[in-house]
This record gives C-alpha cells, structure tokens and sequence, in this order.
C-alpha cells in the first residue's frame, strides 16, 4: 500500500503541473522558450552552484552523524543558500531578461511556471520514484558506489516511507509550485522597480518556508507534522491569491510597463 499511495500521489503533481500548462498556453500561446528558460535557471543555481557552495562550505548535511548543534546550524545554512541562490539566480535571469527586452507578464508566468515545475519534476517526481526502487528492492542500494553520509540519508528516507509520505509529497510539491511562482514575481518587481529590498524579502521567505522541509530531511520533524504546516502554508497562500491575486497581477503588469 506504500508503494501505491506514493505511485498516485506522484501521478496527481503530474495531473498539478500538466493543468497549469495547459491553462498558460490557452491565455498565452506565445511559444515554450520561457519554460526551458526557467527550467535551465533551476538546475544551473539550485542544483548545480547551490550543491557545490554547500559542498565545499562543510556544513553539516542530512544523514551526518554530527551533534545536533552542527545539524542545526547545517539546517539553517541550508535554507538560506537555497534563498539565496535561487532568487539571486532568478533575479539575474529576469534582469538579463529585461535589458535584451521588455518584461511582460505572459513571459514572467511562463518562466515562473518552468522553474517551479522543473523543481517539481527533479525533486518531487524523480527523486521520490528513486526512493520508491531502494524501497522496493532494498538490495541494490548496498550494491551502489555512495559514501557513507548518502547511504544514511537515503536509509532514513526508506525508514520513514509511509502513507503519510505520499500525502506530504503532493502538498509540499503543491505548495512549492505556487510559493515559487510568487518569489518569481516578487523578484519581477525588484528589477522593474530597480529596488532590490524586493530581492532581500523573496530571499528571506524562501529561506524561512524551507525550514520544515529541511527540518524533515535532517530528522527533526516527522512527516506528518511536515504536511500539516505545508496543508496550512498552501491554504493560506490560495487565500491570499484568492483575495489579493488580481490586484498583485494588476500592479505587477503596471510595474512592468513603467519599466
């Protein structure tokens, strides 16, 4: 029942991200390169820069066997090079964007919308549907050339696999798509607007929402716990799209145009 609870929490993101495709390409049928650009943005400073300043930092990771003031601080330094270099390398993006042509809002979603659901794919989807193979044939992780603190990790995922696992991955991938696409607009208004305390602010949020998720990863917090702060964030941010999404969208394409 894990196996499968998991298999359809995976197949509902894909239904998730496929939605939000196919809803941007009715309003805005313009062509697919602000996807790719969003995505490529993703794996260049969150999966390949991000990783390598971690590495060569030597905060403690997850798995580590270390006291649990060097996990926290490890924790802590986590959250915020992930803010830091995702919205940094989203900001640069956007403003390389802006000097060759005008910022529009149709791009912006679209680029905003490849990034989170790149993010999506490459942790939620790809990532999980790994786990799920060790779980299931558990021989072949000892068979893999990993060191130590990759193997601990991967088995306390497989240790804390459950039911509840599946419902956390598809609440917090939710919640991670629609936050990243936020940032991305609050990063749109600190190079429209040439103020970069919008910059400093998506840093922060970013930092501060992956602190559950971490907390999970380095063995804080159960999943459980994990899924409800993600249930609340996500019904607070549906709330706050609901109420204040039109008038966001209304000053972000004005703050666009004045550019």
């Amino acid at each position: 029942m894990v196996i499968i609870f998991n298999v359809l929490s995976m197949l509902a993101l894909c239904a998730v991200g496929l939605y939000l495709l196919v809803q941007l390409n009715r309003r805005s049928p313009s062509g697919s390169k602000p996807y790719w650009f969003g995505a490529m943005a993703f794996v260049l400073f969150a999966r390949v820069l991000e990783p390598v300043f971690l590495g060569v930092a030597g905060f403690a990771l997850p798995g580590q066997s270390v006291s649990i003031k060097m996990a926290v601080l490890g924790l802590i330094m986590a959250c915020l090079t992930a803010g830091l270099f995702e919205e940094t390398g989203k900001y640069i993006c956007l403003k390389a964007k802006s000097a060759r042509s005008q910022l529009d809002l149709p791009w912006l979603a679209k680029f905003a919308v490849g990034y989170a659901l790149c993010e999506a794919v490459l942790l939620g989807l790809i990532s999980h549907a790994q786990l799920l193979y060790f779980y299931s044939s558990p021989e072949v992780l000892p068979t893999l050339d990993l060191d130590s603190t990759a193997q601990d990790v991967i088995k306390k995922q497989l240790a804390s696999l459950t039911e509840w696992t599946a419902i956390f991955l598809l609440i917090e991938r939710v919640f991670a798509i629609v936050i990243q696409v936020g940032l991305t607009f609050i990063g749109a208004l600190a190079v429209a607007k040439r103020q970069l305390v919008w910059l400093m602010a998506a840093i922060l949020i970013h930092a501060l929402i992956n602190i559950p998720a971490a907390s999970y990863q380095y063995g804080f917090l159960a999943a459980e716990h994990g899924e409800m702060i993600y249930a609340l964030l996500l019904l607070i941010a549906l709330y706050c799209i609901w109420r204040g999404g039109a008038f966001t969208v209304v000053r972000l394409r004005a703050a666009l145009s004045d550019e």
